[in-house]
């Protein structure tokens, strides 16, 4: 196996959105108190994580040389 820039960035991105999309998820359900809103959205940020997980993910299935089937 080839290490390169395009491998590790993707490996990167698809774990940071992966723990990103964790972490909002796990905020959502552990509301801070009684009466205390959120000073960000956690909603808006667990999107951002999981197109970052959809996104290296691709790339890495892409890398790797998996090609959808083609249809007639």
């Amino acid at each position: 196996m080839v290490w390169n820039a395009d491998l590790i960035i993707s490996a990167a991105v698809f774990l940071a959105g992966l723990g990103l999309a964790g972490w909002m998820y796990w905020l959502e359900k552990h509301p801070p108190g009684r009466l205390q809103p959120r000073l960000f959205p956690t909603t808006l940020v667990l999107l951002l994580g999981l197109l970052m997980v959809l996104g290296g993910g691709i790339h890495l299935l892409a890398w790797a040389g998996y090609l959808p089937p083609k249809h007639p």
